[in-house]
């Protein structure tokens, strides 16, 4: 059985390790897109609210 200095010692560079993998795999930039792509600044959801009246 480890101590328990060495046993937090590889944990710590196991998560290195992992984490900096994880970040190799992201992409290195992202297109600033709009959340959500077809929101319109007027309306609370950025989508056409049904009419309740006719399309039901």
């Amino acid at each position: 059985m480890l101590p328990a200095h060495l046993a937090a010692r590889l944990l710590e560079q196991r998560r290195a390790q992992e984490s900096a993998e994880f970040a190799r795999q992201l992409p290195l930039y992202a297109d600033d897109a709009p959340f959500p792509p077809d929101a319109d600044p007027d309306t609370e959801t950025g989508h056409p609210l049904p009419d309740w009246a006719t399309n039901y």
